[in-house]
């Protein structure tokens, strides 16, 4: 059986597009909070304090990488034998070059340590 992740970006959260509060203009889920209802509340699974957390702890692991964090979580998502591809979107043509840049890539055996380490202490953020 094999799987196939969608938004192994997590809405941009893990890219640090959220961070610190922000609510950057044109973004996915800033228009959904802007919107209210249905829309806000699936932006506030990706957006809020665990995830927000989740992901500054991810970039910190990427960049003891030196590794963009948006190369470091599509690496880390097709990197399990189980999966078969990931899906990601993009908004711009911009967006693909650090998701392209985790084709190939093989994260070492202590990036993966120190992400389960974070998944361990930071359970289901979007819960």
């Amino acid at each position: 059986m094999s799987l196939i992740p969608y938004s192994p970006i997590g809405g941009g959260v893990l890219a640090g597009k959220y961070s610190g509060g922000a609510t950057p203009a044109g973004a996915r889920f800033s228009k959904y909070l802007e919107i209210g209802g249905r829309q806000a509340a699936m932006a506030r699974r990706f957006v809020n304090e665990k995830s927000i957390t989740s992901a500054e702890r991810f970039a910190m692991i990427a960049a003891e990488h030196d590794l963009d964090p948006v190369t470091f979580a599509v690496a880390w998502s097709k990197q399990h034998d189980f999966v078969a591809s990931t899906i990601v979107g993009v908004t711009t043509e911009a967006q693909c070059a650090p998701i392209f840049a985790a084709a190939d890539l093989v994260l070492p055996e202590e990036a993966m340590k120190a992400v389960n380490a974070v998944i361990r202490e930071i359970m289901y953020p979007m819960g």
